[in-house]
Order: C-alpha cells, then sequence, then structure tokens
C-alpha cells in the first residue's frame, strides 16, 4: 500500500528542494529523488491524522454513492484531457472516503509503475465492483474509458437511488417496530413489578390477562440473560447457514414466495439484472463475462442459478430468453422484451428499458407500502400498549366493584 512521505533534497548546487511524494517505502523515495539528480537530505512519512467523520467512513466503507461520486469526477477529468497520473492525483485529494483514498494511493502507485488501471483495480476488488473492473477493461481495450465512466456513474447514481428508496421504506417500520418492542419490555421489566405488590395486596384471583402479563414480567426478570443469548445465538446461527449455498437457494426462494415483500424483492433484483447486464453490454463487454459479473450483483441465488442456466445456453449459441422463462424468477414481459432485445441486436437498449420500468415500479409500490405500513403499524402499537394497560387495570376495576358493594 502506497505511503505519503515528505523530502527535501538538494542539488548540485546547494539549493533545496522540498515536497510530497507516495511511494511504497523510504527506499523507493530516495531512489525517484536521486534518479532527479538529487542528493537526499531528509525523508519523512507523513501519518494521516483521521477525524471522527474519516473515522466513521473507515467503517462504513465505501457505498454505491462513493463509486458514482468518483465515477463522475474521473470520466469529468479524463473527458477534459487530463492525463492519467494527473486525474488519480487530483481524486486522491478530492476522495474523503479512507478506504478509497487508501485504494487510490495504491492505484496511483501502480499505474506509475507502469501497470494499466484495470489491473490495479483488480487488486482492490474489495473496494471496486465486478461491473466496474470489467467495463474499464473495456473501454482501456476500446480506447473509450471517458465514455465507460460516464455510463458508470449513471449507473451508481441510479443503483444507490434505488438503495435509498428502499432504505427510506424499511426505515419507518423499523423504527417503529423497535420502539414496540422496547417500550413493551421496559414496562413489563420495570414498570409491572411495581404493580404486583399491590396485586398481591388485593388477596383476589387476578383475571386471566393480568396473569398471564405477570407470567411474562416475571420470565423475562429472571430469564432475560438467557433469552438474550438464545437471540444473538439464533442471528449468529442464521447468519452462518445464510452464508452455506444449499441453504442460502432455499431462504431466497422463500423471500420470494412472501406476499407483497416478495414481490418487491423480485422486481428490485430484476431492475438490478436490467440495469447491471445493459450496462456491461454497452461497455463493450461479452455477453459471457456480462453474464458472470452480474451473477456476483444480484443479492439472490434463485436468480443466481437462473443466470447459470442462461450462461450456458449462450455459450451452446442459444438464446438468453428461454433459460431465463424456465426459472419462475423473471416475469413474463421481461422474457419478451429480452427475446426482442436479442431478435433486434438491441438487447442492451431492451434492459435499460426494462431497468427503467422496475425502478419506477419499485418506486410506486415502496410509496404504497409505506402509506399503508404507517396506519398498520400505528394501529398495532396501540393493540399491544392497550392491552398491557388493560391487563393492569382490569384488577384494579374489580377491587373498586366489590368495594362499591
Amino acid at each position: 500500500m502506497a505511503k505519503t512521505f515528505a523530502y527535501k533534497a538538494k542539488d548540485r548546487t546547494g539549493q533545496l528542494l522540498t515536497g510530497t511524494i507516495m511511494a511504497e517505502n523510504q527506499v523507493a523515495v530516495a531512489a525517484y529523488i536521486r534518479d532527479k539528480g538529487y542528493y537526499v537530505t531528509n525523508i519523512k512519512e507523513i501519518r494521516e491524522q483521521l477525524s471522527f467523520n474519516e473515522l466513521i467512513g473507515r467503517l462504513r466503507g465505501v457505498s454505491s454513492k462513493d463509486i458514482a461520486v468518483f465515477c463522475r469526477q474521473f470520466a469529468t477529468m479524463i473527458g477534459a484531457g487530463l492525463s492519467l497520473i494527473a486525474t488519480l492525483n487530483i481524486l486522491i485529494e478530492q476522495t474523503y472516503n479512507p478506504k478509497l483514498k487508501a485504494a487510490l494511493k495504491d492505484i496511483y502507485q501502480k499505474v506509475q509503475q507502469g501497470e494499466t488501471l484495470t489491473s490495479s483495480m483488480r487488486n482492490n476488488e474489495a473496494i471496486f465492483p465486478n461491473i466496474m473492473i470489467n467495463m474499464i477493461e473495456a473501454g482501456e481495450f476500446g480506447g473509450v474509458l471517458d465514455e465507460v465512466l460516464e455510463r458508470l456513474a449513471i449507473h451508481f447514481e441510479k443503483e444507490h437511488k434505488m438503495n435509498e428508496k428502499v432504505k427510506s421504506a424499511m426505515t419507518y417500520p423499523a423504527v417503529v417496530m423497535g420502539m414496540a418492542v422496547l417500550a413493551v419490555i421496559f414496562i413489563l421489566t420495570f414498570v409491572l413489578p411495581t404493580f404486583m405488590q399491590l396485586f398481591e395486596t388485593m388477596k383476589a384471583e387476578l383475571p386471566l390477562p393480568t396473569r398471564i402479563l405477570l407470567a411474562i414480567s416475571g420470565f423475562l426478570q429472571v430469564y432475560w440473560p438467557f433469552l438474550l443469548v438464545l437471540i444473538l445465538g439464533v442471528l449468529a446461527g442464521g447468519s452462518q447457514l445464510y452464508k452455506n449455498q444449499k441453504y442460502r437457494i432455499v431462504f431466497d426462494r422463500l423471500l420470494l414466495d412472501i406476499p407483497v415483500f416478495g414481490v418487491l424483492t423480485q422486481k428490485i433484483a430484476i431492475a438490478r439484472f436490467s440495469r447491471t447486464l445493459g450496462t456491461l453490454l454497452r461497455g463493450g463487454v461479452s455477453i459471457i463475462n456480462a453474464l458472470e459479473v452480474v451473477k456476483n450483483t444480484t443479492g439472490n441465488m434463485s436468480m443466481v442459478k437462473a443466470l447459470t442456466s442462461a450462461q450456458a445456453s449462450v455459450r451452446e449459441g442459444l438464446g438468453l430468453a428461454t433459460p431465463l422463462g424456465t426459472s419462475n424468477v423473471f416475469t413474463p414481459m421481461v422474457i419478451q422484451m429480452v427475446a426482442i432485445g436479442e431478435e433486434s441486436g438491441e438487447l442492451d437498449h431492451m434492459l435499460d428499458k426494462i431497468a427503467d420500468f422496475y425502478d419506477s415500479d419499485v418506486d410506486d409500490m415502496v410509496s404504497r407500502l409505506s402509506s399503508l405500513l404507517e396506519p398498520i403499524l400505528i394501529a398495532f402499537l396501540g393493540v399491544v400498549i392497550g392491552a398491557i394497560i388493560l391487563a393492569v387495570a382490569l384488577p384494579m376495576f374489580d377491587v373498586v366493584t366489590n368495594v362499591g358493594r
């Protein structure tokens, strides 16, 4: 990984030269300065001081928005005629994400050493998506790197927009459900025990709802550590099972069969598949390689299985539409439009239309879900809290009634 060094050097006349350079180590810096005809007097590594925001950024990773901004800036500078080295140097200065900045420094050093942009980016596959590396490779080969970067910027901007729509739709239900769970736990663990002594002094048979509530409260007070460990164990076990391909296929298939949310998941996967494949094909990537990249970006094993069959079909000289149609993952409209695109020789344009359609469809569905979930969740929260209050109040009503008699 390249580091930044500050150096001081003198020429034969004793004139002082200072500056900074990115290199692997001090030996490389010294060799560079000597090649310029200078004598090294001092070399010191500049260690970056991470601010709080930069530390959070390092923990957060590199998002699709970061990649979109990077591609847009990269395309603009390459299109303006700047050299690759100069562009990378400017991008390093303008990039705030620590992980992306570190990757760019590594790329900058390797490009200086004579490597291609594609090969240097492959060493940072954890940062740069496969679609980006494959398209940049095609752009470098065809001499249209600025055009490819522009398409990638548009692709990742749309990807970020869709991700934000889904996140915003899911944030509200998650927050409400989380608050509901915390409120119930707080009432059962801390509030309800204060009423238990009162109920004991009544020396009367408690109503069934109150007995159930007291039993739950007593269980939580005694066994909450075991319950917490059980929940964490289930989550950890589920995560490990999800990493196993055999179980993940079953889980992803069940996810698509869930009412409403399964349809939303399917539409998101289709939109991502269409946009990614269309972008790759328009960028000059072969359909076999493009399908391989798309398999790694769909996020659903049922679709991966369908795309694997499609790859085999294309290798045998057959079409893409037929294997997709037998997968039960893609809708009839998608199959028909892919078939039309193959027949007309404009598959990339047809895939763009499919992506635009499903982007809009996902947007509408997310908006409808948000409108429907809000009153449903409020009503659910009201019923839960109301049931707890009623269970606490019922014994008091019985006392009042008995006193009146």
